[in-house]
């Protein structure tokens, strides 16, 4: 439009100048010639910028409306030849689409003497309507008033705004129903527009946001260098995504896929479109697969089970726990990436490939047992589990493995057991019976006990003891039961039972639970001491004289007890030797003999203790007095307990020095080794046990300190007696034979020394002894 304008604006320059140069030549026929051919000249200059104007442009008579000239873009425009137009009226085309618009351009014409940008519609040849923007203004072709009319074509602009226009309305459509929150950002930031998803979501009204500027309070100052670094990527790039968490007006925060797009204008940003997509849940659940993943990892690589994940078309390792390495003997790094086939693992290939078909049938397969090959070469029986499982899609297969070699081993072991438990038993010189703790049925009776009840085997099995009558006072049967829950065990507690002629018998009851094929049952041993009772109950008339009796009749029912041990288990492997010894293997005839030889150990040790025990009674126990290194034998000591019990925590605490005393080394060493081995059975494992030695005054004192069961008060006035046995213990190690606290004693008086207990139940005991440094 400035190039026609400036156009016509020369156009009448150059006539103006070419008349002031006429009317100055005027007076002179040189000058009118001079005039002439300056008027021509600028007529020709006229006429080529009036013919090569890329605008349209005509020259119309205003005295008839007819076309005196029109450029070539005129024509190009509306379709007609300049030869149709010349001499003729726009009317005889009808160019003009409204015929007001003419009368307006006449109008303003006449009124102002131009006519400046004004649009008007017009109908070319072709029939097609153009949008053209006029001006015009009246010129003098020699004597004649004519018009110069200039028109660019914007028909195509026009179009163009109004495609914008309906663009502009139905992109403001889609940012009302878009679903997603949007927001329009002018380029100093300010908010140009929020949509209603935008507003719904984050809690802020239109009128709180419009003209808001950045920072925006529903961006948290942590995630501004991530959101600016998207502001600068949509500006060099034209568009920006990140992901970051937004807040909302009431404080929550949640997570948000943010987009820009930047919106130009010939190469000058108008705004910046921000549009965001919720995607808490997405991060929720990615935080959850991840954790998952996690989860399933540390189960992996925790698992004590061997697991393997392979592939299912050609079985290449992908992973393997430790539970995977330590069984097989293969490394993680030697198997992954190879094929299972390459380590030769299953013994029999065929059961593989019945597996596999299994697996691509069914998808799982469940604790099925199979035989597999170790790095080592040996073979052990495992139970195989394995499902079908997608790994970056590929189809693979998880398998679990568990070895049962050796529970089928000891499952052998246990069958023997029990072979070996059933001679013994049978064997036994003790009455023994088998009851079902629920209610007193027999299970099993030896012949021992039908011997002394007068039932035979066939009469007692599947009767209960209330049913045969056995127990004349249902209150020890009810005492009894209420020991052996308490304390685990019961042990040589004095009843009566009723043998089948009704005649009563005095025994020593010992029971202990048992459990057999997963029932709860009580294995029972019985003493038969009637004779034993009569008789002393026929002596002992004078009161201390029945102290005594008591006091025998307990140590003789406890030594009995101890001594028919380790007989029976010298009867039972020594019948076993006999009657299977041909079908035993070297190694089990080598066991049998160790346990004989052990029982044997047993009861010399037992033995011994009676004759150092009869000794004491009697005054006649020697004590060889030496000097000695206490700190030496205190280290031995707890050497040796160290090697009997390695489960426990041993502390030995001893001052910088310690005095040589005299004493019989020999005895008071029996004495710690004593104290410790009680200090260990009542104790339970991973609990610490010290001895510690220091002088006081004239006196050595030593004290074994343990963290087990402790000792109830009622029973600390008696624990020195001989045959006393505290019944509620937490035992590590074998039964005793309730001397050799009794022993430990008499030694310690023997050496002038004295000892004592200190106790608290559940937290320990404390055993010490003093010995003078000097002789007494």
């Amino acid at each position: 439009m400035r190039d026609s304008q400036k156009t016509r604006k020369q156009l009448i320059k150059e006539l103006q100048e070419t008349r002031q140069q006429l009317a100055v030549l005027a007076s002179s026929e040189v000058e009118r010639r001079r005039a002439e051919d300056a008027l021509q000249q600028s007529e020709e200059k006229f006429y080529k910028a009036f013919r090569s104007s890329p605008d349209m442009m005509v020259i119309v008579s205003l005295e008839n409306g007819y076309y005196l000239e029109v450029n070539e873009a005129f024509t190009h425009i509306t379709g007609y030849g300049r030869e149709e137009l010349i001499g003729h009226t726009d009317d005889e085309f009808n160019l003009w689409l409204d015929p007001a618009d003419k009368e307006k351009m006449t109008r303003l014409l006449d009124e102002k003497g131009k006519v400046s940008n004004e649009e008007f519609s017009f109908r070319v040849k072709s029939g097609e309507v153009r949008t053209w923007l006029c001006s015009a203004e009246k010129i003098y072709i020699g004597r004649d008033i004519c018009m110069l009319a200039v028109a660019t074509d914007i028909t195509e602009r026009k179009r163009m705004e109004e495609a914008l226009q309906e663009s502009q309305k139905f992109n403001s459509s889609l940012l009302e129903k878009a679903p997603n929150p949007v927001l329009v950002i002018n380029p100093d930031t300010s908010v140009r527009y929020a949509n209603p998803a935008f507003v719904a979501v984050n809690g802020w009204t239109p009128e709180e946001i419009t003209g808001m500027k950045a920072p925006y309070p529903w961006w948290p100052e942590e995630e501004l260098e991530k959101l600016s670094a998207g502001f600068k990527e949509a500006m060099a790039k034209g568009q920006g995504r990140r992901e970051v968490i937004a807040r909302k007006k009431n404080g929550e925060r949640y997570w948000i896929d943010i987009n820009w797009s930047s919106v130009t204008h010939n190469g000058k940003l108008q705004y910046l479109l921000i549009n965001s997509v919720d995607i808490t849940e997405r991060k929720r659940a990615e935080e959850a697969l991840k954790e998952s993943e996690e989860k399933f990892s540390k189960a992996f690589r925790a698992s004590p089970n061997s697991i393997a994940v392979n592939t299912l078309q050609d079985g290449v390792f992908i992973e393997v726990n430790d539970s995977f390495s330590r069984l097989t003997g293969y490394t993680r790094e030697e198997v992954i990436g190879r094929r299972s086939s390459e380590f030769n693992m299953w013994v029999d290939a065929g059961e593989r490939d019945r597996v596999m078909k299994k697996l691509k049938e069914k998808g799982r397969i469940s604790n099925e047992e199979y035989r597999f090959r170790m790095k080592g070469g040996e073979v052990h029986r495992m139970l195989f589990s394995a499902e079908l499982i997608n790994i970056d899609g590929r189809t693979c297969l998880i398998s679990t493995t568990t070895d049962i070699t050796g529970h089928l081993q000891t499952e052998e072991a246990l069958r023997e057991s029990e072979e070996k438990f059933s001679k013994v038993f049978y064997s036994s010189p003790f009455a023994s019976a088998i009851t079902r703790l629920e209610d007193g049925l027999f299970i099993d009776v030896n012949e021992v006990s039908a011997r002394y009840s007068g039932y035979t085997r066939e009469e007692v099995i599947g009767r209960s003891t209330v049913e045969l009558g056995i127990w004349p006072n249902p209150e020890d049967r009810d005492r009894m039961l209420r020991t052996l829950k308490q304390h685990g065990r019961v042990r040589n507690e004095e009843l009566q039972l009723r043998a089948k002629s009704g005649e009563l018998h005095t025994v020593l009851f010992s029971a202990e639970p048992i459990d057999i094929g997963g029932e709860k049952c009580i294995l029972a041993t019985q003493l038969d001491i009637t004779e034993y009772k009569k008789a002393m109950e026929k002596a002992g008339e004078v009161e201390e004289l029945k102290k005594l009796d008591r006091l025998r009749t307990e140590l003789l029912a406890n030594i009995s007890h101890e001594l028919r041990t380790p007989l029976a288990g010298i009867k039972g492997f020594a019948t076993m030797l006999l009657d299977y010894e041909r079908r035993l293997k070297p190694a089990e005839k080598r066991e049998y003999l160790e346990s004989i030889d052990r029982n044997t150990d047993r009861l010399v040790n037992l033995i011994e203790q009676l004759m150092v025990m009869s000794r004491l009674e009697a005054g006649a126990l020697s004590i060889n007095r030496n000097p000695t290194a206490i700190d030496r034998m205190c280290r031995e000591a707890i050497e040796e307990g160290r090697v009997r019990s390695p489960r426990h925590r041993f502390v030995l605490d001893l001052p910088a020095k310690l005095p040589r005393v005299k004493i019989d080394s020999q005895r008071i060493r029996q004495v710690i080794d004593n104290i410790i081995d009680n200090a260990i059975k009542y104790s339970g494992a991973d609990t610490e046990i010290t001895l510690a030695v220091q002088t006081t005054g004239e006196e050595l004192l030593f004290a074994v300190t343990d963290h087990g069961a402790g000792i109830p008060p009622e029973d600390l006035p008696t624990i020195f007696e001989p045959a006393f046995s505290y019944r509620n213990k937490l035992k590590t190690g074998g039964p005793g034979s309730g001397l050799g606290l009794s022993i430990c004693k008499g030694l310690v008086e023997a050496h002038g020394g004295r000892i004592w207990l200190e106790s608290e139940k559940g937290k320990g005991t404390r055993c010490s002894f003093t010995l003078p440094l000097t002789l007494p």
